[in-house]
């Protein structure tokens, strides 16, 4: 019985690394208020936005609409409690997301740029 591998072109490889690549997710990374809300719940865990807020040079509004964005692409959880929402850093999903594009990244730069690619 033969078995059969397939071998993945450049461009499925290609095609994987793009579809890893969650724009939303990288441009959420790319604000800085977003950046220093990171840093907060890292530094203090799980936070109601009076807390976040009351650290931000921010208005409360605009940190509730980072807050949302953050959310909404998977980096934060938020559970609400009575009348409060705190917000937490949602570690797995973070790594997860992080771990899978670094992957893909690693599999396309070992298909298209040689190691010595850089050195001629």
């Amino acid at each position: 019985m033969e078995i059969q591998t397939h071998i993945k072109t450049r461009d499925e490889i290609l095609k994987e690394f793009s579809d890893a690549y969650d724009a939303r997710f990288f441009k959420t990374l790319g604000e800085p208020v977003r950046i220093q809300i990171l840093s907060y719940l890292m530094k203090n865990g799980r936070s109601d936005i009076a807390s976040i807020t009351e650290n931000m040079p921010q208005d409360r509004s605009v940190v509730s609409r980072h807050l949302n964005q953050m959310q909404e692409v998977g980096m934060l959880c938020c559970e609400k409690e009575t009348r409060h929402m705190y917000y937490s850093i949602n570690a797995q999903a973070f790594i997860d997301k992080l771990e899978k594009f670094l992957t893909q990244i690693k599999k396309s730069i070992s298909v298209c740029c040689p190691p010595d690619c850089c050195s001629k």
